[in-house]
């Protein structure tokens, strides 16, 4: 039984249509990455799935409960966190305060999860978010999501902005939470990182779902590769 089911979700803001017949699913303790350019639909599908773009028709399951339609709060409620791109942090605000409120319910065990998975955070608890590096605020941003023991954490455009190196050692990260109960949707331009990382993949173009299947076969097809990594295709 699936965690997560999108059927046929057209999507998008006030009069333009955005997503059209998009379908997807994501398994309990599953890595699934919705890849594509720039401006394909990938975050207002993310945004759809929480209650903040508007739904035209189609459905979203989500543990059995359709949440077509629901309020942000309550699909909150039902256990999914967004870890929206950019970050958006309260760079005011110190890194505990910032994690506390992703987790406004819960206690100083849910805190030292989080620790444990970010060891950096815990040395930068009583600093402001906007001290930290951009890496460290990514850390913080996911940190803030699973504060509330998601069953499903949506995380849009981990790598924007972000070094290499220290992209890795956050998607490093991404199956030990998995594994711990939080499956993960990543959305993510980087291709080769988002394959790499996740079991099951969906090439997002124009609003529509083009391709899909297990990630370790698109980062090996020929067009995926001439497409999205630059890697052009021996024909001789």
């Amino acid at each position: 039984m699936s965690l997560l089911q999108v059927g046929s979700l057209n999507a998008g803001y006030g009069r333009i249509q955005v997503l059209w017949d998009v379908s997807i699913a994501v398994e309990p303790n599953q890595i699934v990455a919705l890849v594509g350019a720039n401006g394909a639909g990938k975050t207002t599908l993310l945004r759809a799935l929480t209650g903040m773009s508007r739904i035209r028709s189609g459905s979203i399951t989500f543990q059995d409960h359709e949440i077509a339609g629901s309020s942000i709060e309550s699909i909150v409620e039902r256990g999914i966190a967004h870890v929206p791109e950019g970050r958006r942090l309260f760079m005011g605000l110190t890194v505990r305060e910032n994690l506390l409120l992703g987790g406004w319910r819960r206690n100083n065990r849910d805190l030292a999860r989080v620790l444990e998975l970010f060891p950096a955070l815990g040395e930068r608890l009583n600093q402001t978010a906007s001290t930290m590096s951009g890496g460290e605020q990514q850390m913080c941003a996911i940190g803030r999501g699973l504060m509330s023991t998601p069953k499903l954490l949506l995380i849009d455009e981990l790598s924007l902005g972000l070094a290499p190196k220290t992209v890795d050692e956050i998607v490093a990260r991404l199956p030990e939470i998995a594994a711990s109960g939080t499956a993960v949707l990543l959305v993510e331009q980087d291709i080769d990182t988002a394959l790499s990382v996740s079991e099951r993949a969906y090439v997002v173009e124009t609003g529509r779902v083009t391709r899909s299947g297990s990630s370790k076969e698109l980062l090996a097809d020929p067009t995926i590769q001439e497409a999205y990594l630059g890697l052009g295709v021996d024909t001789t």
